[in-house]
């Protein structure tokens, strides 16, 4: 596995969680957030925690990305799809749901971020499948546009 590949592939996958997740929690649930921010006494996010959620977001790409690649073995062709599935559930589901029963977001939060991941997740970690796919052949190859 070409790590170059791995890093690069996974930074567009972030990316792509990244783009999803700006609409979803400022403009399509940022009324919701105000209000669970408000009910919870919490200060506003500040720049820092901002870019600790992009830098976040990226390592969770490549991490998908490198699942990805470690479940090529199983089913090649849906071993992207399956491996955003799989971090969807541990990181999308699984804490929105402890999220919901702990109080701290509301069903409408959960229900919405949970179905929004399921097609974000396995998008992503397709699109970021498909990059390392491209410049790991490209290596492969030895031609003029790899990247070792």
């Amino acid at each position: 596995m070409r790590i170059s590949a791995l890093i690069i592939g996974g930074i567009v996958a972030g990316i792509a969680i990244i783009l999803g997740e700006v609409p979803l929690n400022l403009w399509l649930l940022g009324d919701e957030w105000s209000q669970v921010a408000q009910r919870l006494s919490l200060p506003q996010p500040t720049a820092l925690v901002a870019l600790q959620g992009v830098i976040k977001l990226l390592l969770l790409g490549i991490f998908t990305v490198w699942l990805g690649q470690m479940l090529r073995g199983v089913n090649r062709p849906y071993a992207a799809p399956l491996a955003g599935a799989i971090v969807w559930f541990l990181v999308w589901a699984w804490v929105q749901w402890g999220m919901l029963l702990a109080g701290y977001v509301t069903p409408k939060i959960a229900t919405i971020t949970t179905a929004w991941g399921l097609i974000e997740l396995p998008f992503a970690a397709w699109l970021g499948a498909w990059i390392f796919d491209r410049i790991d052949a490209r290596h492969s190859r030895g031609g003029p546009a790899s990247i070792a």
